[in-house]
């Protein structure tokens, strides 16, 4: 017989809290009397609050607040920075002084992780804040989700936790021209053929808004994301020519349509033939940290476009690439860590398991002159446990993962690969610093000691943090 699931506990009232933290999820963090963490989104730090809140249910450990009442602002509140912080979901601390928002970041999202993890707190170098006169539009690349807000057609991001959407042709963060350019598409959102598209009952059509600025070129794309399109061709070129016009007034070099048919929340298909170009090329080229490369809708590249450098400039300077070095660089995606390794090294070897990623960092290679720079396609975790192909031994190791960090065995697989081959310094960037927390256990407990753990800030106002850890031979 089924249970019979449990009611929730009857919400309860706390008044006068001060707000101590944040959660990694971006939500404010009080504590009851009774000593019981509650979790209150929305609200920042240093304020004094009232709320009602629902207890944990059997075997949890914090309350969720069911909206607050602030009795006093923080004292590090900073409205100014984004007028929509606190409405879209994408920037929890954006209404932060950045100093403050920083510091905490840096406690919550990796001092807290690696100390859990049984490392030291004095591990973790200064964070490398983002340069104050570059706060505003950083991104080269946004997403933006269309739909009719009080009935006027509009592109935005969702508020947090729910599927309202929240008008943002205005984000600080982008270019100038990306708000504009979806501004001017969005009365095409009343056209049948442009309609939003909704998940809960597959109507319309649009499901998202791609654009991005190529760093160094400036060049220009846009890509419509739709989940289907008009049957008749002749209806459809037709909507493609109002697609055109609207956004002729601003500079395109590509427009795409990325025909995504299955149903979830990822953004773009990487079916074959997916991407069609409406209107130009099929890329935009960038000149990036003194390298070209072609960059199309489906392409990796970090969005910021001031912080990247910095980013990987830390890594490479961690490792101490000489001339003389092998540098094996494991999640390459399309070879932008590689190649700048290369450039530094004898030789630099990546691995994607990415086919088409792979194709492109080959051809980056290629528009770059630099020979001394290979790659294959495989899983890492598979690569690094069959071994890496004819007898290749590095000298150095970078590793860039995914959020999930190294997942399938490949912690272990990389401290058997690093102590087999001698190498002498890992770099590791991550995304996630709970995952790389996680490995660097892996990896200590297998004869690799971690010398350093760099915070560099690349979403200012998200509640994101990478790091680049640095590893030594025991």
């Amino acid at each position: 017989m089924a249970k019979r699931p449990q009611p929730a506990p009857a919400l309860r009232r706390a008044e006068g809290l001060p707000v101590t933290g944040l959660d990694p999820s971006g939500a404010g963090v009080a504590v009851t009397p009774e000593g019981l963490e509650v979790l209150i989104p929305g609200a920042l730090p240093g304020a004094r609050v009232s709320f009602d809140y629902q207890p944990p249910r059997p075997g949890g450990r914090r309350g969720l607040a069911a909206g607050f009442t602030e009795l006093e602002p923080s004292p590090d509140l900073d409205p100014a920075r984004c007028p929509l912080a606190g409405e879209c979901g994408g920037c929890p601390a954006g209404r932060l002084a950045y100093a403050r928002e920083l510091a905490l970041k840096t406690q919550t999202l990796v001092v807290k992780p690696l100390v859990e993890a049984g490392f030291t707190a004095t591990l973790v170098r200064a964070p490398i804040g983002h340069p104050g006169d570059r706060r505003t539009g950083w991104r080269n690349k946004a997403v933006l989700y269309p739909g009719l807000i009080g009935g006027e057609p509009h592109f935005g991001y969702y508020r947090a936790r729910s599927q309202e959407l929240v008008a943002a042709e205005s984000c600080p963060q982008t270019p100038v021209w990306m708000g504009e350019a979806a501004r001017s598409l969005a009365p095409l959102l009343l056209d049948a053929d442009l309609s939003p598209w909704r998940e809960a009952d597959d109507a319309g059509a649009l499901r998202a808004l791609l654009l991005r600025e190529a760093p160094g070129t400036g060049e220009r794309l846009a890509a419509l994301v739709m989940r289907r399109l008009p049957a008749d061709p002749r209806a459809a070129e037709a909507l493609f020519e109002r697609v055109r016009a609207a956004l002729r007034p601003h500079g395109l070099t590509s427009l795409l349509i990325n025909l995504h048919e299955a149903p979830g929340s990822a953004v773009l298909s990487f079916a074959p033939d997916a991407t069609r170009v409406v209107d130009g090329r099929a890329t935009i080229r960038a000149d990036w940290m003194g390298l070209s490369f072609e960059v199309g809708a489906q392409t990796f590249l970090q969005v910021n476009t001031p912080q990247t450098p910095v980013l990987y400039r830390t890594a490479l300077d961690a490792l101490e690439v000489a001339p003389e070095d092998r540098v094996l660089d494991l999640y390459c995606g399309v070879g932008t860590l590689t190649l700048l390794a290369a450039r530094r090294a004898r030789e630099a070897f990546g691995v994607e398991r990415v086919e088409a990623s792979i194709a492109c960092a080959r051809e980056n290679a290629r528009v770059n002159g630099l020979e001394n720079a290979r790659f294959t396609a495989a899983p890492v975790e598979k690569l690094l446990a069959s071994g890496l192909p004819d007898g290749w031994r590095p000298t150095v190791v970078i590793a860039d993962p995914a959020y999930q960090g190294l997942a399938g065995g490949a912690a272990e697989s990389l401290a058997q690969l690093l102590a087999a081959s001698g190498a002498r310094r890992l770099a590791y960037v991550s995304c996630n610093p709970k995952s790389f927390a996680r490995d660097a256990r892996v990896l200590c407990a297998r004869g690799m000691t971690l010398r350093s753990v760099t915070p560099v800030d690349m979403f200012p106002g998200a509640m994101h943090l990478e790091v680049v850890g640095v590893f030594e031979r025991a």
